[in-house]
């Protein structure tokens, strides 16, 4: 096929085929012998996408929080029923989430692979909205914002959010709010649709025993709606300051107090490769200080302040965070402990062997990746939106030196930080 191109490692026995098809990115990782199908669809758009210029016109859009999300749910919707019925009639198994800057739709089987790969065409690319599903939809999320609401961990992270972030809508909770949502309609829905659900604005990711060409052909028979001549929306985002919010408190009924201590990164703005090798420095950087090998967690736990450290990041262009949890007795104990800690590795650095330790078990999870479609097809697409592809995750995480491990320390500002406590009680 014209514009077919292939990544490949000359170290790994693993090539992903690629093409362009009526705007549409392509993605093939052929696996011989597996049994397992796989397809992914991501749209860039997602719940960080409320204010945005529509082509050709001069003022920006606002839409209502959670549309991303809401429209989520609507897209398996069809006049002539339920789609994810249809999968499972198909014997494969389908789902779908939309993420701050992403929504994806996937599924995976064992047969009826060319029929579920044009069910997930028709998904994405064909909606039906009316009002009453849309009305009975809003109160499904209502009820489903109403009970994260009692989840510990999901009260506990949009809090670490809304203190870390004040006005950049990453704060905002992905569903949106029992407010927001009512003000969703068809034409909302048509709009984002329109503006963002385009072949331009996509990719495509399949994994399997399957052939590419016949993936390729196939792709261009089934669709319908050529999005070639896409312009990217601009997407505007507001002028984060660089304070926080205090450390705050939460009451819910739970049986430990659980504590989470967020930091705001840096603006690291899109450069490709300084972007991955930023987001990598800082994740071998965590590893070494909140891992369980680390010194500091055998601290915290042999004095029984937790029992375990639970740590994320996040390094996007325009905004980056960082987060360690854990459940504790002690929690304001274990936060300074925590903040100490940083100040520490500020001090005095992190041990070289530790470093390397971390490093090669990073490499050692690169290569199984491969097996695991629904991370490869992530990791892959988002690499490709960058300028990059998912072999030069290597090549850079090889780059990655003990001084580069300690600059991603710029993520962990202490002036940067916030902690927030779940304790046992109803507020």
């Amino acid at each position: 096929m014209p514009g077919m191109s292939v990544y490949k490692s000359a170290s790994l026995n693993e090539k992903i085929q690629h093409a362009q098809i009526d705007g549409l990115t392509v993605f093939v990782l052929p696996k011989k012998g597996f049994h397992r199908k796989y397809a992914e669809i991501f749209v860039r758009y997602g719940s960080n996408d409320n204010v945005f210029v529509v082509p050709g016109q001069d003022r920006a859009t606002e839409v209502p929080a959670g549309i991303a999300h809401f429209l989520e749910h609507k897209m398996f919707e069809k006049k002539w029923g339920d789609a994810l019925t249809a999968f499972s009639a198909l014997g494969s198994s389908a789902n779908a989430y939309t993420a701050n800057n992403y929504t994806s739709y996937m599924f995976h089987t064992l047969d009826n692979f060319g029929p579920c790969l044009e069910l997930l065409l028709e998904v994405v690319f064909k909606p039906y909205f009316n009002a009453e599903s849309i009305e009975r939809e809003a109160k499904v999320i209502a009820q489903e914002i109403r009970m994260y609401n009692d989840v510990p961990e999901a009260r506990l992270m949009r809090a670490i959010m809304e203190g870390l972030y004040l006005v950049h809508p990453v704060r905002l909770d992905i569903a949106g709010t029992e407010e927001s949502i009512r003000h969703i309609n068809k034409d909302l829905l048509n709009l984002c649709h329109e503006i963002f659900y385009t072949p331009g604005n996509m990719s495509l990711f399949v994994a399997g025993d399957v052939d590419p060409a016949w993936v390729f052909e196939s792709v261009s028979g089934m669709l319908s709606a050529p999005g070639s001549d896409f312009r990217q929306p601009e997407r505007v985002r507001p002028c984060e300051p660089d304070r926080v919010g205090p450390d705050t408190s939460i009451r819910l009924p739970v049986p430990t107090p659980l504590l989470q201590v967020g930091w705001k990164g840096p603006v690291s703005g899109c450069d490709a490769v300084q972007l991955v090798s930023s987001e990598m420095s800082l994740a071998l950087l965590m590893d070494v200080m909140f891992g369980r090998s680390s010194g500091l967690f055998s601290q915290v736990y042999e004095d029984g302040l937790a029992d375990d450290l639970i740590y994320a990041s996040e390094v996007w262009p325009d905004y980056s965070f960082v987060t360690v949890a854990s459940q504790s007795m002690f929690p304001h104990k274990l936060a300074d402990r925590i903040r100490q800690e940083v100040e520490r590795v500020r001090r005095h650095g992190i041990d070289a062997v530790d470093f390397a330790r971390v490093k090669k078990a990073a490499a050692g999870r690169y290569v199984t990746l491969f097996d695991s479609f629904d991370l490869v097809g992530e990791v892959q697409v988002h690499l490709h939106d960058i300028g990059l592809d998912i072999f030069a995750y290597r090549d850079i995480l090889e780059g990655i030196d003990l001084d580069s491990a300690m600059a991603a320390l710029d993520f962990l500002n202490n002036d940067r930080s916030l902690g927030v406590i779940v304790e046992n009680g109803r507020g």
